[in-house]
């Protein structure tokens, strides 16, 4: 029982680093958009902030996502334990 749990932990593990890729590339994405107005000496506009606003709540929803597979990992080490 133990390797099969083993090896969803590992799917799990697999799942989250996916998602930590994805909220990685989005942050690449707001830097350069903030980069981007700072090289130009100005504000972000009101279609860059949307566009900022919504990459930001992804990677908030992302890491959600990621610290529920954290705590179905932890449940499962439990698991094993005992």
């Amino acid at each position: 029982m133990i390797i099969k749990l083993n090896k969803e932990v590992e799917r799990l593990e697999a799942i989250q680093e996916k998602i930590q890729e994805k909220m990685n590339a989005l942050q690449e994405k707001m830097n350069a958009l903030e980069d981007n107005a700072g090289d130009h000496d100005r504000d972000l506009t009101a279609s860059e902030q949307n566009r900022f606003d919504k990459w930001e709540n992804d990677i908030d929803e992302l890491q959600t996502e990621y610290d529920e597979i954290q705590n179905s990992i932890d449940y499962l080490m439990d698991f094993v334990e005992y």
